[in-house]
């Protein structure tokens, strides 16, 4: 009984304690867009509407492009790029279409390589979930996972 009692003695000044910061639950954030740096804002924000069917968002602001990735999420491109992006294939933007072929088409009609995790050209591979999907790079560098959900064998 006296371990109760010392117990209740540690726990009644937190129950008492009013509500900070660190005990107050805060909803959580919800992401609203992603920015990059392109060398040529035209030039990137042409590839993402043709290649991936991203609406054009008019914004009032000379130097940048915006793009709807859907569900509240915009792709803020910024002008200024004067060094290539390090190639690293682990850090991507993971976009979602509905047909990887026509993205595929229109990457190889305007021959632009494409591959799989591992760098393998015209590669496509299925992800544990059935999800077909391949790796490319933007104008400026990034790379960008490119899946659908089709559930059609890789090639």
């Amino acid at each position: 009984m006296r371990a109760y009692g010392f117990l209740l003695a540690l726990v009644a000044p937190l129950a008492a304690a009013p509500a900070t910061a660190q005990t107050t639950p805060v909803a959580p954030a919800q992401a609203e867009h992603v920015a990059i740096q392109a060398a040529d804002i035209d030039r990137s924000a042409a590839f993402y509407h043709e290649a991936f069917g991203l609406r054009i968002i008019p914004t009032p602001l000379q130097n940048r492009r915006w793009l709807d990735l859907g569900h509240g999420m915009a792709l803020h491109i910024l002008d200024g790029r004067t060094a290539p992006k390090p190639s690293n294939r682990d850090e991507h933007l993971a976009l979602h279409v509905d047909d990887l072929a026509t993205v595929t088409a229109w990457l190889d009609a305007h021959h632009l390589v494409w591959t799989n995790f591992t760098g393998e050209p015209h590669r496509m591979q299925l992800r544990f979930d059935g999800v077909r999907q391949i790796y490319v790079q933007d104008p400026d560098g990034y790379w960008l996972e490119v899946g659908d959900s089709r559930g059609q064998a890789a090639r």
